[in-house]
Order: C-alpha cells, then structure tokens, then sequence
C-alpha cells in the first residue's frame, strides 16, 4: 500500500517536471510519447541525476512528440514539435527557453511567435540506439517486414497482415527489438518511422488516414535534411517500393544530446 503511494507521488512530481502525454483512458504506453519519459530519465542517470533532480520546480521540460501545446510560458522545448491539428489558441506560451525542435516548421512558427529558436533539428528519438543498442537485441534471422498501425487506425486495414502487425502501445525495449529484426518497416506511427531510421532499417509512411495531419511528418523529414516524404496507401504498395539510403543521423544525434539542457539538472 505505502509502495504505490509512493509511486505515485514520484510520478506525480516527475510529471511536473517533465512532460510526457498519457491516455488516460489505456494505461499501455504509446511509444511516441513514453520515450519522452524514458530517454529523458536515461540520459539524466548517465549524469548520476533523477528527474526530481531539477534545480527549479517552476518550469519543465517538453521534449518528444508533436506537444507543443502542452508547453507554458517560461518552459524549455528539447525537440518538440508543433500539432498542426490543435487550433492555434491552445498555444497560450509567450515565452519559452528553446534548445531544439523536431524540424524547420516548428521553428518557423515559434520565429513568427517572435521566440529565438536555434538551428537545431531532430526528435530526439534518433538517440534511442545510444541506450538501447542493437547487439543486446539483435536475433541472426529476420522477418521480411513489419506493419506497424497508429493508435488511431481502423484496424481494418490491416487485414492480411495481422502476423506482422507491431503496436505502438508497449514499452520501447520490445518496440525496438521487433523493428531490428526486420529487414523493413511498414508504419503509419511516425515514431514507427523515426526508430526504424535510427536503427538503420528502411521505413516508409502509411498513409491511413489515422486524422493526423502531415505537418509532422514533413517537420521531421525536413529536419533530416529531406524534403520528399516517401509514403504508401496500401500495405502491399509499400512491399514493392523501393529505397533511397538512409541519411546519416550521426550529426543529427550528437547535436540534439549536446542541446539537451543538462543545466536545468546542474549536470556537466
């Protein structure tokens, strides 16, 4: 009883530290948003830091996901995106302390908003392999393709598939260990896309009409440097496409770690 109190009094406080997003109505993690949590608390213990660490309680941190919405005036944005499909009003922040946005748009819409933000491009996703390398999980044989859904699709697309099908909704070990041994991933998650690249393995949009806007998928692309945004309307579309290779996220990585704001923690 005293133990899930506690946990739930560390959580809380975490909670108003950093920012990751949570259904509230599934207690499984969404993938896209949980890493905010997870890459965050990972990269404050190589620092020998908690989250609760943070010398100052009046702000947090927003990081991983299309949740600039979420941020306040005062907060620090660390590869946030903007949700172009929130109605600009929720946008109520007048100021915030910017070390890198997920791509070019959100930069230029936090520039109209008069707010300096650095050139500093990527989901900080692109650091997972870092802290969960691929030798631990990698099996000598592959499947040929995942399909990896939204969490917002009609499931009904992915009739035929249902043996290579790969939720979102779990914990970013078994997510990444299913999308290493693919030799290609098929996704309609854009984090789906996003860690599949990190690992090297070719990734392409499903385009299911999940409702998500593509502003975030042209905001992350961009941010790697690319302007077309290879994606299918059909599962068997993506089976027959072919790949261009793989940009280098080496610069894009080391870049977002050394933007991360250690100095909120008092870290060096």
């Amino acid at each position: 009883m005293f133990y899930e109190w506690a946990e739930k009094q560390k959580y809380a406080k975490e909670k108003s530290l950093i920012f990751w997003w949570q259904s509230k109505k599934d207690p499984r993690p969404n993938i896209g948003d949980f890493v905010a949590y997870d890459l965050v608390n990972r990269i404050l213990a190589n620092k020998g830091k908690l989250i609760t660490d943070k010398t100052s309680h009046s702000n947090k941190l927003v990081s991983v996901g299309s949740v600039l919405h979420f941020a306040n005036t005062g907060d620090c944005i660390w590869g946030t995106g903007l949700n172009k499909k929130m109605d600009d009003k929720v946008n109520k922040f007048s100021t915030l302390d910017v070390r890198a946005v997920r791509g070019p748009l959100t930069r230029e819409y936090l520039q109209k908003r008069d707010i300096e933000v650095p050139q500093i491009y990527g989901d900080p996703a692109l650091l997972l392999p870092y802290f969960y390398p691929r030798a631990l999980m990698e099996k000598p044989e592959k499947q040929d393709y995942i399909v990896i859904n939204h969490m917002n699709d009609d499931m009904k697309k992915y009739q035929g598939h249902e043996a290579r099908l790969v939720s979102p909704m779990q914990y970013p070990g078994s997510f990444i260990e299913q999308i290493i041994n693919s030799k290609l991933v098929i996704s309609s998650s854009l984090h789906g896309v996003i860690i599949a690249e990190a690992y090297g393995v070719p990734a392409i949009f499903f385009d299911s009409n999940s409702g998500e806007s593509m502003f975030k998928y042209e905001d992350y692309y961009q941010g790697t440097g690319r302007q077309d945004i290879p994606k299918v309307s059909t599962v068997e579309e993506g089976l027959s496409r072919t790949f261009a290779p793989l940009p280098d996220f080496t610069p894009i990585a080391n870049k977002l770690y050394q933007a991360f704001p250690f100095d909120l923690w008092n870290a060096k």
